[in-house]
């Protein structure tokens, strides 16, 4: 700004221009000078520049953009792949402790073939292995391997459980039949030797009921059907040795008592015996008599008697001796 005139100074005219001066002169010289100056490009020149401005940084945004996006479409595929890994070994986990408890559960019972055995337990172990390997770790490559192992094992585990069921299936049924069999046979015996009474005939009826039935289970039984058929069996045959037990008991019981009467019997007998039958009186002493020689008859010293009759002879010299005195000898006679 140029400062106003002093208070009473008059103004000196200034020389009648075209509003320019010596620089707009040269400015115009060399616009003259320079080709394309002085038309309408010079107005347009800040607005060209600010375009291209603000392309360039269009242009650097979009491929920050693309770059970021770049970076977190490459992290969400490894996040992807990572989490598809850990879903995998999730489901085997599942799987494999399902196995696991199976092996342990019929594998010491040996109810099932060897090879299915040995194979689920190398799985089993390889499985292990598999589910140790850390998921969350692993780069997109690695982790995309670790899924379709998994997966792959998963599916091997299935099948191998479901051959070591089937195994262990038929080999229970073969068992069941043969235990039942085994049954059947043991009660039939125990039947058909039965000796049929009040004690044991309702017993003998069940157990041929059930024989019956058992005797021809059917193809198409199951495990279970069989091993109850088996279990009443034996119920049944139980029940007959219970009443067979019985059946002798009361037997040997009857025995007892028809000895027993057997001998109360005899001793009545043997007493009645006692008192129909008198005491035998005890034998009298029989006197022996001994010939004894009479004094006066001396001519007939030298005869002999004839001993063992009642009483002497008159008249023939003999004479009746003292009785005995119980030694065998007679007594003293005075006659002699």
């Amino acid at each position: 700004m140029t400062a106003p005139p002093p208070p009473g100074a008059h103004a000196i005219p200034l020389p009648a221009s075209d509003d320019t001066s010596p620089s707009d002169d040269l400015d115009d010289m060399h616009q003259d000078a320079i080709p394309g100056f002085g038309t309408d490009m010079d107005a347009d020149e800040p607005a060209r520049a600010g375009h291209a401005v603000r392309i360039v940084l269009t242009v650097l945004a979009v491929v920050a953009a693309v770059a970021l996006v770049g970076v977190i479409a490459a992290g969400a595929v490894t996040a992807s792949a990572r989490h598809g890994a850990e879903q995998a070994q999730a489901v085997l986990r599942e799987t494999n402790t399902i196995a696991t408890r199976f092996v342990k559960a019929h594998k010491a019972s040996d109810l099932a073939a060897a090879k299915a055995w040995s194979r689920l337990d190398r799985r089993i172990s390889d499985n292990a292995r598999i589910l140790d390997e850390p998921a969350a770790r692993l780069s997109i490559r690695d982790a995309g391997s670790l899924k379709n192992r998994a997966g792959k094992a998963n599916k091997d585990t299935n099948t191998l459980v479901s051959a070591a069921r089937r195994a262990l299936a038929i080999k229970q049924e073969a068992d069941a039949r043969e235990s039942l069999a085994k049954a059947v046979g043991e009660a039939t015996k125990l039947r058909d030797g039965a000796k049929r009474d009040d004690d044991t005939g309702t017993a003998i009826d069940d157990l041929t009921t059930i024989l019956e039935r058992a005797a021809e289970p059917g193809k198409d039984v199951t495990v279970k059907e069989l091993e109850d058929l088996a279990s009443r069996v034996e119920q049944a045959r139980k029940t007959l040795e219970q009443a067979i037990a019985t059946q002798a008991e009361h037997a040997k019981a009857k025995r007892a008592a028809e000895e027993k009467a057997a001998r109360e019997r005899q001793e009545r007998e043997r007493q009645s015996e006692q008192q129909t039958v008198p005491d035998p009186t005890p034998p009298q002493q029989q006197q022996q008599w001994i010939p004894q020689y009479q004094s006066g008859q001396s001519g007939q010293s030298g005869q002999s008697g004839q001993s063992g009759g009642t009483g002497s002879q008159p008249g023939n010299g003999w004479s009746v001796p003292a009785p005995s005195d119980g030694n065998g000898l007679p007594g003293n006679d005075p006659g002699l």
